[in-house]
């Protein structure tokens, strides 16, 4: 996933798939939520990337969205 930048992390995901459909169907910014948990052991998390050209946009809306 090269130039794709994180933007967000949890420990569920639940709260990564709502932020992704809010940017890629109401502003059309593609995002990808990966899991990179481990399985056996609960450890790790999800994380939500966008690509560099968008990374900042991105953080704006969801800056907004949270407060």
């Amino acid at each position: 996933m090269e130039d794709w930048m994180i933007i967000g992390q949890s420990r569920t995901g639940i709260d990564l798939e709502v932020q992704k459909g809010l940017l890629e169907e109401i502003h059309q910014i593609p995002a990808v939520v990966v899991n990179k948990k481990f399985s056996a052991y609960d450890l790790g998390s999800w994380e939500l990337y966008v690509h560099q050209d968008h990374f900042e946009r991105a953080k704006a809306i969801l800056n907004v969205q949270e407060q």
